[in-house]
């Protein structure tokens, strides 16, 4: 089968199930995304735009699907580092609204895309306002560790977030990512995420959200798109999420 037989089965699929997206029921976070060695040029500037879409449950009220959106703005620093400003925004009963944002550091040694291994760090101060009207300030520290063998390339992100409200509390919200090269631009793969994993009681995972993606990345020039389709593998798990990254460079 050739690549590009491949790759329409891939979009197909996709699109079958965004056709049948907004009759489920699902939730889903601003930032669907696990981190690699990709930063701003040094002195350059970087956006970053996701999206996603979901149907809340009736018990929140609303009375139509909500829209999310992150903005993201990267500028890059030194050779090796990039600093962001996010901002979060949603709609939903045909208002829009600002649900917060985010400050953060990334730090990638290298840039050796040929190498076989790649690492960093990144540094993230959020605060959340979300749908229900929750507030939430809280760090995330997360490491960006990755392996690239040929066609495949494996990273993860270990993440821990410490909140800054007065309750403090520490969670661990790992994510990873397999992914394949069909072609030097295009990769398809799969990606993983488990949410808010109490540090000691890890063992009750199955009763924390954990969701599944199948996703296709691909590059034209400097930008990068990702689009992804998952469903949740646990019982507290979202349902059927659909989310779209767009990485722009216009440098």
């Amino acid at each position: 089968m050739t690549v590009f037989r491949l790759l329409v089965r891939f979009l197909k699929f996709a699109l079958c199930l965004i056709c049948q997206f907004c009759s489920l029921v699902i939730a889903a976070p601003f930032k669907i995304k696990v981190h690699d060695e990709l930063i701003a040029d040094y002195q350059h500037s970087a956006y970053e735009i996701e999206t996603n879409l979901f149907q809340a449950p009736a018990s929140q009220g609303l009375k139509t699907n909500v829209f999310q959106t992150r903005l993201e703005y990267g500028y890059g620093i030194t050779q090796r580092s990039e600093v962001g400003a996010n901002v979060y925004l949603s709609n939903y009963n045909g208002v829009s609204y600002v649900n917060g944002g985010k400050i953060s550091h990334m730090y990638i040694p290298t840039h050796d895309e040929e190498g076989l291994w790649h690492y960093g760090v990144k540094n993230e101060i959020n605060h959340i306002k979300d749908v229900g009207g929750n507030e939430t300030s809280f760090y995330e520290l997360t490491p960006i560790l990755a392996v690239q063998l040929q066609d495949w390339r494996f990273t993860i992100n270990p993440s821990i977030d410490v909140t800054l409200n007065n309750n403090s509390t520490v969670t661990f919200s790992p994510s990873a990512k397999l992914a394949y090269g069909l072609t030097p631009s295009t990769d398809i793969g799969v990606e993983y995420y488990a949410d808010n994993l109490p540090i000691q009681g890890l063992y009750s995972s199955a009763q924390q959200p954990n969701t599944a993606y199948l996703v296709m990345d691909t590059k034209c020039g400097k930008s990068t798109f990702n689009i992804g389709v998952g469903k949740g593998v646990t019982a507290v798990s979202d349902n059927w999420v659909v989310k779209l990254i767009a990485s722009l460079n216009f440098d």
